[in-house]
């Protein structure tokens, strides 16, 4: 620990400036000698310091090995391989010849070393009072921070210095990622082919789309892939065959009429009567494509109805279900009593506990109506809405 002495404050002599009192051998200003060691003088206000501002350990810090070999080596001079000036060598054989035939050198004396000046002692400093010396202690102390002596072992054996490993080696050849390619979802439905096919303007193919579409939709194994049918676009083009204008369609003439009213009668007729009966006409294949589509879309609509409750828990209205508008429209106005029928049917399929109050308004108009076939269709939808 460093100490710092305390120094006495000297008194120094003023100088008195005097031209004969100028020594040449010795020059100095003013007075008699005075100690060779000038001494600053302290201001009486401070206190002088007494310990040591700053305390750092006395120890070695560091321990490392001492190295036991030089860390540079020892120059290795190699022969001159360049041509020799002839007057240099001549000027270094001369001198070196010279130096051999000096004397030896004398012995060296050793002179004694100077002994110190030793300075008389010096007057006592003026005494300081006792509160100027606290005050000036708390300032010191106030403003120079002491750390706190960092303890350090020196018997503790210094750590490891951890020391970077190169990278393991890759392997020689690395694994091949096979990259797969993700599969395309492709649709369980034709959807473009039933579009087609409703479209058609053969009536027989409409005909054996719709029956796909409704054998589809009502067997259990293959519910999940009909749903990709409820599309906008089968929709619309079901509505088209119930809305189409069959009345400029050929329907059947009084040969085929007459056929079949014996036919029904039960009577002998001939095999081209028979073939001319059961010959279904134009007009006849679109109004029967219209009770199917009606049917179809009450299967679709049902279907609809179904899977927006399972998902959301709500009830679709009956007047926001595709197509249902439509066919109460064919049963109020369509003048075909197998159409109206057909309507009351698709209807009654889709009955609901939600829709039992505005189905029952349409079933009580049709039991009105004056076809009987239509009649009894409504009498048997009103039993059958009555017992949900």
């Amino acid at each position: 620990m460093l100490q710092v002495p305390t120094l006495p404050n000297y008194q120094l002599p003023q100088p008195n400036y005097n031209a004969v009192k100028i020594d040449i051998h010795n020059p100095s200003v003013g007075g008699p000698a005075t100690c060779p060691i000038q001494q600053p003088q302290y201001n009486p206000q401070y206190a002088p310091v007494t310990a040591p501002y700053y305390a750092y350990p006395q120890t070695q810090l560091y321990d490392y090995p001492q190295a036991t070999q030089p860390y540079y080596p020892q120059p290795v001079y190699q022969p001159v391989t360049q041509p020799v000036n002839a007057n240099a060598t001549a000027n270094a054989t001369a001198n070196a010849t010279a130096a051999v035939q000096q004397p030896a050198a004398q012995p060296v004396v050793q002179q004694p070393a100077p002994q110190p000046v030793v300075c008389p002692p010096c007057p006592p400093c003026p005494a300081v009072p006792a509160p100027q010396v606290a005050e000036a202690a708390a300032a010191a102390t106030a403003s120079v921070a002491q750390p706190a002596p960092q303890q350090v072992n020196i018997n503790q054996a210094p750590q490891p210095v951890p020391v970077a490993t190169a990278p393991a080696a890759a392997p020689a050849e690395a694994p091949k990622v096979e990259v797969v390619p993700p599969v395309e979802m492709a649709p369980q439905v034709d959807l473009n082919g039933f579009i087609a096919k409703l479209t058609n303007p053969d009536f027989e193919v409409q005909a054996n789309a719709m029956e796909e579409i409704a054998n589809m939709v009502n067997d259990e194994s293959q519910k999940a892939k009909a749903t990709e049918l409820l599309d906008s676009k089968i929709v619309d083009a079901l509505t088209n065959i119930i809305n189409a204008d069959s009345s400029k369609l050929a329907g059947p003439t009084q040969e085929q009429i007459a056929a079949r009213q014996k036919l029904m009668a039960g009577q002998q007729i001939s095999d081209q009567e028979k073939a001319l009966a059961t010959t279904i006409t134009p007009m006849e294949q679109a109004e029967r494509n219209k009770s199917y589509a009606m049917f179809t879309s009450a299967i679709l609509e049902k279907l609809y109805g179904d899977e927006v409750k399972k998902l959301t828990g709500t009830t679709v209205p009956l007047t926001e279900l595709p197509a249902a508008m439509t066919i109460v429209d064919q049963l109020k106005d369509n003048p075909n009593p197998m159409v109206r029928t057909s309507a009351i049917e698709a209807l009654s399929y889709i009955q609901n506990p939600e829709y039992k109050k505005d189905l029952t308004t349409l079933f009580t108009i049709a039991k009105n109506d004056q076809d009987k076939g239509v009649q009894e269709a409504a009498t048997a939808a009103l039993d059958k809405l009555n017992q949900i």
